[in-house]
């Protein structure tokens, strides 16, 4: 499929929502992919920083299980 029917798919797409938010959602969405697509973001400092303390917490053991989290969302999807 050619990039302008692609292009084209997507019109359509987008033409079919009549949601104002579901446009500013998808806006974002394509803003954020758009300004990623050149490859990996800015680190800053402060992200590096939670980072390698997040890092270091689950290294000490401080983390919950996947299954726990796995249960959790199982009752709190029955609520």
């Amino acid at each position: 499929m050619s990039t302008t029917d692609l292009k084209s798919l997507l019109h359509d797409q987008i033409d079919r929502l009549q949601q104002e938010d579901d446009l500013q959602d998808l806006l974002l969405t394509v803003s954020e992919f758009v300004s990623h697509r050149g490859g990996l973001p800015d680190e800053s400092p402060e992200l590096l920083a939670q980072l390698q303390h997040a890092l270091s917490s689950a290294s000490a053991g401080n983390f919950t299980p996947h299954s726990d989290v796995v249960q959790e969302a199982k009752q709190w999807i029955t609520k």
